[in-house]
């Protein structure tokens, strides 16, 4: 499982992922289910923290896609 820490604002939300690649593939449409910029405070996968050199939406799908 994908679990993304993010903030909204200035408010902290989770969001949840069957694995990363469902998180690439909802990335891609047309309307993703978020935007570049936003912030993530922490992702893990699988309980594992992932090492994030930038830590926004397009920085985890980066990592994602080149894991």
């Amino acid at each position: 499982m994908l679990k993304i820490d993010y903030l909204d604002g200035k408010v902290e939300k989770t969001k949840e992922y069957k694995n990363g690649d469902q998180f690439v593939a909802i990335q891609q449409l047309e309307v993703p289910d978020f935007e570049d910029y936003v912030k993530i405070i922490q992702a893990t996968e699988d309980n594992r923290k992932l090492p994030l050199k930038d830590s926004t939406m397009y920085g985890l799908y980066n990592y994602l896609i080149n894991k």
